[in-house]
Order: structure tokens, then C-alpha cells, then sequence
């Protein structure tokens, strides 16, 4: 190696942005928060709540490795079921480290 320095590797995940219904309470709000969670969890990723947004965000990446292309679609998939939702969207595959 000679001493070289590395740079790190990148943290590949991508942000999801939910908007909840008009009249949504606070109890389904939090339970589709847990529901979230535990889908995250089954597929070995997190997300980490991007603070200050009007709609809820999330960086979502890998537990273990890169999150995935599969991964996304996963979610697209678990969020286009949720009836508690006006609108979501799941971004691209970025590097969540790299400054946007």
C-alpha cells in the first residue's frame, strides 16, 4: 500500500420523503413510524429522521453494506400501499456522506 491514504467508502442509501393525509392522527402516525421501521429492519436497513422538513424525510442506507437498488424498490413498493399517505417519494441511489 506505501502508506496511501484510502478514501472512505461511500454510505449508499437514498432519502425518502413521506406526506401523511389530511386528518391522519397522531396514533396511526406513529404506528406507520414502527410499521417503517420494522420493514426497514426486516431488509438490514436504517433510517435516520432528517430534522427541520415540512414532510417527514429519511436517509435510509444499509446496516451492513450498500443499500440497493432492490432496496429502493422495496420501498416504493412498501409505501404505495400505506392508504395513510398523500404523497411519498423515494430518491435516487446517492452517497448520503458526499455533500449534496
Amino acid at each position: 500500500d506505501g502508506g496511501r491514504l484510502s478514501a472512505p467508502c461511500p454510505a449508499l442509501g437514498f432519502v425518502v420523503d413521506l406526506e401523511p393525509g389530511a386528518g391522519v392522527s397522531a396514533q396511526r402516525l406513529a404506528r406507520l413510524r414502527a410499521e417503517w421501521a420494522a420493514f426497514l429492519d426486516e431488509r438490514g436497513l436504517r433510517a435516520r429522521e432528517l430534522p427541520a422538513r415540512a414532510t417527514l424525510s429519511f436517509e435510509v442506507e444499509s446496516e451492513a453494506s450498500q443499500a440497493t437498488q432492490n432496496d429502493r424498490a422495496a420501498a416504493e413498493g412498501w409505501l404505495a400501499a400505506r392508504t395513510e399517505l398523500e404523497q411519498w417519494l423515494v430518491g435516487d441511489i446517492r452517497d448520503l456522506r458526499a455533500d449534496s
